[in-house]
């Protein structure tokens, strides 16, 4: 597995959770686990709980002697980083697009244009505009999605979304031919189980707008996505999604490099 998929699992994970990060610190083969909740201060279900986070996702694992048998002291088990991540500085997982090293190559600083800077969120188009992208068809900024769609899907067109330059509108309500079928919730009940899953799968932790619009005699609902501000690379279910046209990929490693280097790949 490459390094760079590494440290993105890692800033996932340790997102928001510096105590989890702390115990990522000391893991280095020696220490058992109730070493480690003892000198980080953490119950040891807790440590536990952190320590099979990081197993689940490649960071560490438990460490093995000659005869093949998993290390233990005193009844508990003994982890350590896994070789790829052994001599990477903590601060790629602390604040990734500040450090000034990469893997022992320094970053390309990368210019920030006026219009860049200037960046809004996507414009709320009226009813007529709406009308006009119904007959036009998808496009990169704008996804039409038939009423009854999970907001699970909804929240996996956000994440691909919020890693573009522009951001985009899903479109609650409109099938995808473009015909105006009209939502099945008031922009209230989508918002609460949208916001919820979008809290759940996406990190860290994004801001969408959800609002309301009467089309034709139907109410339609508009999920309006932020630009991607250039820091936050965002993840959905440890995934790096991004929307290419109509449709959402899973980032190839050289697109990931360069989110997390704050260069736009859409």
């Amino acid at each position: 597995m490459e390094i760079q998929e590494l440290i993105s699992r890692g800033r996932l994970i340790f997102h928001g959770a510096p105590k989890r990060l702390d115990v990522f610190k000391i893991v280095n083969g020696r220490r058992s686990a109730k070493d480690i909740a003892k000198r980080t201060g953490r119950s040891l279900s807790s440590a536990l709980q952190d320590l099979q986070k990081m197993k689940d996702m490649d960071l560490i694992k438990p460490r093995i002697n000659r005869g093949g048998q998993v290390v233990k002291k005193q009844g508990s088990t003994v982890f350590e980083k896994i070789p790829q991540l052994r001599h990477v500085s903590m601060t790629y997982f602390e604040d990734p697009i500040k450090a000034k090293k990469k893997f022992g190559k320094r970053f390309r600083k990368v210019k920030k244009k006026a219009k860049d800077r200037q960046l809004r969120v996507i414009s709320t188009p009226n009813e007529k505009e709406i009308l006009e992208i119904c007959r036009t068809g998808e496009d990169q900024p704008y996804e039409f999605k038939r009423a009854g769609v999970k907001t699970e899907k909804l929240a996996r067109e956000v994440a691909a979304f919020a890693n573009t330059k522009i951001g985009g509108i899903i479109f609650y309500g409109i099938d995808d031919d473009g015909t105006i079928s009209g939502s099945d919730k008031h922009r209230q009940e989508l918002d609460q189980s949208l916001q919820n899953s979008v809290m759940n799968t996406i990190s860290p932790s994004l801001t969408i707008a959800i609002k309301e619009k009467d089309l034709l005699g139907h109410r339609i609902v508009l999920i309006i996505v932020p630009p991607w501000n250039k820091k936050d690379v965002y993840h959905h279910n440890g995934r790096v999604l991004i929307r290419k046209g109509t449709n959402v990929f899973t980032a190839k490693p050289e697109e990931s490099r360069k989110l997390h280097s704050g260069i736009y790949v859409v």
